[in-house]
């Protein structure tokens, strides 16, 4: 084992520099992150299944043998059935709370062709093949980052494919540790996207106390942004950061520039929790569509899809015509620490200097962040 503390587990075990992965739906994004000694991973759960393979040949022909990996989720509650089954069940006071959205604050049709909200649906149809190919293509990581990827561990291990889940309760973690995974991400409710209830500093001791029981690393995720957050996820117990929200305010970043100015304007505070979104707790920069069903007149969330279905074709709508308050990029609690737009590249050199300075103030006995 290295001196140096940055060179955890993960890095012996998984051959990057730096314990530092990067949750990124830009496959530029995954790539120079592995390239500059992290490991990117590809978030592919929207992807269609030609897309994904696609990203998955190009990201191997510019990192080499450096790792790199690809997540997708596998939400094991949701209701399923075909488009029209799903449709079906949506209540008429839910698309009357709807109408009466668009309609009152001026909303018009979207230009864009319906169905609407029906990515998550494909998403879901798609998780069988998508998972073929990360065998056929024998990428190094597999992350589940909705749902516990146990039924698919033999075959992945006998592809040659790693096998990490997210996770943000203990029984889950104790559930997928028993399974036998390679690595857990605990991943606390200051995350962006699909979050849990539990804050990072609570889960990540709890599930690395229980890791340790089965030999099994843990990486730390939940609003870590800045390098202070890696050195304080290791103490915790962690061999690394799992991160997501920093990403998408990158140059290689597919995420469109009004939706880089929300992330650089927001405040830890704006990082707003609901299930408006998809019918699961999802975190966001706040906007007038989150805020909307927070009121007294709102009905119930229902349940994945059954929520994107319906909300679809506002959100498409707010896309269609830029009406930029009533959308959001999912954005965690360390949000606030995004300042300036930066290539990949420089955010991971960055960190890993922020972590070493708060290293030497340690050794000098000195407060973190002083």
């Amino acid at each position: 084992m290295s001196d140096d503390p940055l060179y955890t587990r993960l890095c012996e075990e998984y051959g990057c520099e730096y314990p530092i992965v990067s949750f990124a739906h830009t496959r530029d994004v995954a790539a120079a992150v592995s390239n500059a000694g992290g490991i990117g991973m590809l978030g592919a759960s929207t992807h269609t299944v030609e897309e994904m393979q696609n990203d998955i040949r190009w990201i191997k022909e510019q990192v080499g043998d450096k790792p790199f990996g690809v997540d997708i989720t596998i939400p094991s509650s949701y209701v399923r059935g075909n488009l029209e089954e799903l449709e079906a069940q949506i209540p008429q006071q839910h698309r009357e709370f709807m109408d009466a959205l668009m309609r009152d604050n001026n909303i018009p049709e979207p230009t864009t062709p319906g169905p609407w909200g029906t990515q998550r649906l494909r998403g879901l149809a798609d998780t069988r093949r998508k998972l073929e190919i990360m065998m056929e293509e024998q990428i190094p990581i597999f992350a589940s980052g909705l749902g516990s990827p146990a039924f698919i561990l033999d075959e992945m291990h006998d592809a040659g494919v790693k096998v990490w889940g997210l996770i943000g309760m203990a029984r889950q973690a104790q559930r997928e540790l028993d399974a036998g995974l390679d690595l857990l991400i605990a991943q606390g409710q200051d995350s962006a996207g699909h979050t849990g209830r539990i804050g990072t500093f609570s889960i990540v001791p709890e599930v690395a106390e229980l890791a340790r029981q089965h030999d099994t690393p843990i990486l730390a995720a939940g609003g870590i942004t800045t390098g202070q957050h890696v050195v304080a996820a290791i103490v915790l117990g962690a061999v690394g950061v799992w991160t997501g929200t920093i990403w998408q305010a990158t140059h290689e970043s597919a995420t469109e520039m009004w939706a880089k100015q929300k992330l650089l304007d927001a405040k830890a505070q704006d990082a707003w929790v609901n299930e408006a979104d998809d019918g699961k707790r999802n975190r966001a920069v706040r906007n007038r569509f989150k805020e909307a069903w927070e009121q007294p007149d709102a009905p119930p969330y229902l349940p994945m899809p059954l929520q994107g279905l319906l909300v679809g074709k506002i959100k498409q709508a707010a896309e269609d015509h830029k009406l930029y308050d009533w959308i959001s990029p999912p954005a965690g609690q360390g949000v606030g620490f995004i300042r300036e737009l930066k290539p990949a590249r420089q955010v991971v050199m960055d960190m890993v200097e922020e972590a070493y300075d708060a290293l030497e103030r340690l050794q000098l006995g000195e407060a973190i962040g002083t």
